[in-house]
C-alpha cells in the first residue's frame, strides 16, 4: 500500500489557526478525533490510521504542528511544547470544535496532555502513544541507546539526505527495514528547506522544563486517558507506568513488536485498541 491510497478520499487543506495557515487532512463524519504527530514529524505519521478511525463514523483530523511539515512558522520564532499547544487551541477553533478527542504521538502526546489541561470541557478522551514530556530533556539523555538516536536523529536536520532521514525514521522502528521509501522521500524534501531545518533546531533546543507532565501535573487530568507504548520504546516502562497511575482511571497498553511509532508498525491492532477507547472506553483488545 501507498501513503497516498492509505488517505484515499482525504481533504487536504490549510486553514487559519489564529494566523498560522496550517496543513490538515480530514476524512469522515461524527464527532472529531485530532492526530497530533510527533517531533520533527508531519501528518503523514498517522496515514495508516485516519481511514480506520473515520470508518467508525468519526471525523479523523490530523495536522501538521506550528512550524512543522507545511504549517506556518511561529511569527516570533518559539517552539516550546506551550506554544505548540497555543497553536492546537487555535486549530480547534479554525475547525469550529466545541469538542474533540486527541490522539497524540510523542510531542503530540505532550501537547495532547497539556491542551486537555489548558482547554477543559473542549477535550473527551485523551490517547498518548509514546508520549514524550515525562522525563526532563537531561534524564531522558542519560540513556546511552536515548543519546544515540537522539544524535543520529539530528543529522537528518543538519544534512536532510535520503540515507540520513532513512536512518531516523529507522530509529523510531522496532524492525528499521520496514521503513517506508515513500516516507523517506516526502520527509527528505520537507527537511529541505533551510526555514525548515532551523524550525527543528528551534524545538529542538527549546527549554520545555515549566510544562513537564509531572506526576501532579497528569493527576489535574480528568478526561478518560489511554496510554501507548511500544514493547521496545525509549521511555522506560516504570516511567510510563508512573505516569499512568498518575492519571486517574488510566489505561496503559504495551504494543508488541513496536519501538516508537506503534500506530505505524501495528496499525490494525493499535485502530482496534483506539476504535474501542473512543467509541466505548474500552481497551478490551487481544494484541498479538
Amino acid at each position: 500500500m501507498s501513503l497516498w491510497t492509505d488517505l484515499l478520499g482525504a481533504e487536504v487543506e490549510h486553514v487559519d489557526a489564529d494566523g498560522t495557515p496550517t496543513r490538515a487532512v480530514s476524512l469522515g463524519a461524527g464527532p472529531a478525533v485530532l492526530f497530533l504527530h510527533g517531533r520533527g514529524g508531519h501528518l503523514e505519521t498517522f496515514a495508516r490510521n485516519l481511514a480506520a478511525v473515520a470508518a467508525h463514523g468519526r471525523r479523523a483530523i490530523a495536522v501538521d504542528l506550528l512550524g512543522h511539515g507545511l504549517t506556518g512558522r511561529s511569527t516570533e520564532g518559539r517552539y516550546t511544547v506551550g506554544e505548540l499547544a497555543r497553536h492546537i487551541r487555535a486549530v480547534l477553533d479554525a475547525f469550529d470544535l466545541a469538542e474533540a478527542d486527541l490522539v497524540g504521538q510523542s510531542l503530540g502526546g505532550w501537547v495532547a496532555a497539556l491542551t486537555a489541561l489548558e482547554a477543559p470541557g473542549r477535550i473527551r478522551r485523551l490517547a498518548l502513544i509514546e508520549p514524550a514530556g515525562l522525563q526532563s530533556e537531561a534524564e531522558r539523555l542519560s540513556d546511552d541507546a536515548v543519546r544515540a538516536a537522539y544524535r543520529r536523529g539530528g543529522l537528518a536536520y543538519e544534512e536532510p539526505t535520503a540515507d540520513a532521514v532513512r536512518a531516523r525514521l529507522g530509529g523510531l522502528l522496532a524492525d528499521p527495514t520496514t521503513v517506508d521509501e515513500e516516507l523517506v522521500e516526502l520527509r527528505t524534501r520537507l527537511y529541505g528547506p533551510p526555514a525548515a531545518r532551523d524550525v527543528h533546531r528551534r524545538v529542538r533546543a527549546a527549554d520545555n522544563t515549566p510544562w513537564l507532565l509531572t506526576e501532579e501535573r497528569l493527576a489535574r487530568l480528568s478526561v478518560p486517558t489511554l496510554f501507548l507504548r511500544g514493547e521496545s520504546g525509549h521511555t522506560p516502562s516504570d516511567v510510563v507506568e508512573a505516569a499512568a497511575r498518575a492519571v486517574p482511571d488510566a489505561v496503559l497498553v504495551t504494543v508488541p513488536g513496536a519501538k516508537q511509532w506503534p500506530q505505524f508498525e501495528r496499525p490494525r491492532q493499535v485502530n482496534e485498541l483506539l476504535n474501542r477507547f473512543l467509541g466505548e472506553g474500552s481497551t478490551d483488545v487481544v494484541l498479538d
